[in-house]
């Protein structure tokens, strides 16, 4: 009886390596032996249900996760809507209030702007009153001066009266004195004339030296020197009963307007009487005396404005009817004209001050009154 001899030399066994981890796979039970084509069958639709199953539970898993991520999208949104409707109502919150406050503040200019009215209207109401005070006060100055003119001139008529009669009763004590018996010669030596002047009379002519009185008598030439008083003294207190005062000099003024033209009672009627006062031209600046001598003609404005413009060297062109000033000296002077560089106001185009070069100016057309 043959051995196998490998199998009888003992071997040492090779060290153990542990084996990697494999999942098992899933353990088919094989069919027994002699199981039916109909259980075959039955387990393999059991199989697929299991796997239809399994599919199942994965597309409800994934679904929900869907819906999941529908919901949070859906809340994503509606926190979007939700901070736009919050941004949109804080929008709309903030343009009301910016327009209650645009109509607040137009509310408000509107009230300054008609304070600022109320308070310049009642200025003027007081400017106007103010003018008007002055005015009546001018009146009433003038009203006295009228009043005390015609006092002077009662006080004067009366002095004149006085003077008459006293020289009435002069004259009766003259005539009395005549009718005693006098010398001619101490009589006409009384009552001459021509001893001393009054004042405020017309010069009167040295009498001629009187002729010699008649021997016989010297009734008619007494009659003639009293004759001759009594109409000296007459005219004398008509001249003085009419002598010229103070207010005669002065115009009352009689302000007549050149356009007239409906205004509110608190307008002025009548012009300022601060342009009355010489003084306040020389504050005047040139235009301004060009617009008052060119725009107030006729008037006592126009002759002032220019006396000022003639006292800042203007000279007025009576032909040309401006005003001329030098620019530099004269480069030609005669006894009739000057020739040279001059500034002159044009009022007809510019209103405005131009320069005429190689001017002559004829001093026939210049205004030098």
């Amino acid at each position: 009886e043959s051995a196998d001899p490998v199998a009888k030399t003992p071997t040492k066994a090779p060290p153990a390596v542990p084996a990697p981890v494999v999942p098992a796979p899933a353990v088919v039970k094989p069919a027994a032996a002699g199981t039916s084509m109909a259980a075959m069958l039955k387990g393999g639709e059991e199989k697929a249900k299991q796997a239809a199953a399994a599919q199942a539970q994965k597309d409800a898993a994934a679904a929900r996760l869907a819906q999941q991520q529908a919901a949070a999208v859906a809340a994503a949104e509606a926190k979007a809507a939700e901070v736009a409707r919050v941004a949109e109502a804080k929008r709309q919150a903030d343009m009301k209030a910016a327009h209650e406050k645009a109509q607040l503040s137009a509310a408000k200019q509107a009230q300054v702007q008609q304070a600022q009215v109320q308070q310049a209207q009642a200025q003027a109401q007081q400017a106007a009153a103010a003018q008007a005070a002055q005015a009546h006060q001018v009146q009433q100055q003038h009203a006295a001066a009228a009043a005390q003119a015609q006092a002077a001139q009662q006080q004067q008529a009366a002095a004149a009266l006085a003077a008459q009669q006293q020289a009435a009763a002069a004259l009766a004590a003259a005539q009395q004195k005549a009718a005693q018996p006098a010398p001619v010669e101490n009589m006409m030596g009384s009552m001459s004339l021509n001893q001393a002047p009054i004042r405020g009379s017309p010069p009167q002519q040295p009498a001629p030296n009187p002729a010699p009185p008649p021997s016989t008598t010297g009734g008619a030439t007494q009659t003639l020197s009293l004759d001759a008083a009594a109409s000296y003294l007459s005219s004398l207190n008509a001249s003085f009963a009419h002598i010229p005062t103070a207010v005669d000099s002065s115009r009352q003024p009689n302000y007549a307007p050149r356009n007239p033209y409906p205004t509110p009672p608190s307008y002025p009627t009548s012009p300022s009487t601060v342009f009355d006062d010489p003084a306040i031209f020389s504050k005047l600046g040139t235009d301004c005396l060009f617009f008052i001598f060119y725009y107030q003609q006729g008037s006592y404005q126009q002759y002032l404005a220019a006396r000022e413009l003639k006292k800042q060297s203007w000279r007025y062109h009576k032909k040309y009817l401006t005003w001329f000033q030098r620019h530099e000296e004269p480069k030609v002077t005669t006894e009739e004209y000057e020739q040279g560089t001059y500034v002159y106001f044009d009022y007809e185009s510019g209103w405005c001050q131009r320069v005429k070069q190689d001017f002559r100016f004829d001093y026939a057309y210049l205004e030098d009154s």
